[in-house]
């Protein structure tokens, strides 16, 4: 398969026959080792497919999950499942054309948050790897801003535990605080929120990644608009000193780098349809980084990728 090229998925599985919806890639090297594959916020099906057919080509097997958005899913975030992984680790395991038996994960953004939750339930996970995450989980909300008085996030039918969006109920005195807060641009309203809006998050909401049986590779940029991963990776490395993690851990910090880590320039195109300077200038707009440092973000994708498969690589297959 030559760059450029778009290879279809070699199996499809179904909620219907597999419990779960995911697109997989027959590895051609370490066929035994598979990577289960999850987007970000927003990203549908076939930017998704794009990015794990890339990955792919370094030859795992390669599984990429939907878990929101795809469809039938369900469009909002409110109360996703981890059972659609837990489903693919057991079809993976058990069911798969290929004898698999070693399981990575990867996730960017939100699928981020989901793969960091899934390292930490699931002991069958050998490596995750978290691009541009977070360490506490959140009440979700319909449309981003109607409260539902569920997690985010669930595990069997029953909430993972989460903090509830309690500045929702008070949106306009939110946004109102926001704007006047000399902290925070046009573009970072969602930092904000994660940062002023749950000061007094308990524990118990906090990704517990110390319960996992995983190597964990972090990745970040130096800020981040999106929501605040630069400070969150922190947290978790400061963790997983105090526990004494008996795994291994790494954190890089991209400190020129935007929230779209990890990812291969031909991956970004995938996300922008096929125009990649189009899609730039949109990110301009969107993040400050990638308005202050393009060329150092697009390096830092690059970086971030080629140390993504180095960690992989080192986990899965052995250094």
């Amino acid at each position: 398969m030559q760059q450029g090229e778009s290879r279809k998925p070699d199996l499809l599985c179904t909620l219907e026959a597999e419990g779960f919806l995911g697109s997989f890639y027959q590895g051609d090297r370490y066929v035994d080792k598979a990577v289960i594959f999850v987007g970000g916020s927003g990203e549908p099906r076939n930017v998704v497919e794009a990015r794990a057919a890339i990955l792919a080509r370094e030859g795992y097997s390669v599984l990429a999950v939907g878990y929101y958005l795809w469809k039938p899913l369900s469009k909002q975030t409110v109360a996703i499942p981890l059972d659609y992984v837990e489903r693919a680790i057991d079809w993976l395991k058990g069911k798969c054309p290929v004898k698999v038996t070693k399981i990575g994960m990867i996730g960017l953004s939100l699928g981020a948050a989901y793969t960091a939750l899934c390292g930490a339930y699931f002991p069958q996970v050998s490596c995750a790897i978290v691009v541009s995450g977070f360490d506490f989980v959140v009440e979700g909300c319909k449309n981003m801003v109607i409260r539902q008085h569920r997690s985010y996030f669930t595990l069997h039918g029953e909430n993972i535990p989460y903090e509830p969006a309690e500045a929702l109920s008070h949106l306009p005195a939110t946004l109102k605080k926001w704007k006047k807060d000399p902290c925070y641009g046009s573009s970072a309203m969602n930092r904000f929120y994660y940062n002023e809006c749950f000061k007094d998050r308990t524990d118990a909401s906090r990704i517990k990644v110390e319960n996992g049986n995983c190597d964990w590779l972090f990745l970040a940029p130096g800020y981040d608009d999106t929501w605040p991963s630069d400070q969150a990776v922190k947290r978790i490395i400061q963790v997983l000193r105090e526990k004494q993690y008996p795994h291994r851990y790494e954190c890089v910090i991209y400190e020129k780098g935007s929230h779209l880590l990890g990812m291969p320039e031909e991956a970004l195109a995938a996300m922008g349809g096929g125009d990649i300077e189009k899609l730039r200038r949109m990110l301009g707009h969107f993040l400050t980084m990638e308005k202050k440092y393009p060329k150092e973000c697009m390096e830092a994708r690059e970086e971030s990728y080629r140390k993504m498969l180095s960690f992989l690589h080192e986990s899965l297959i052995g250094a």
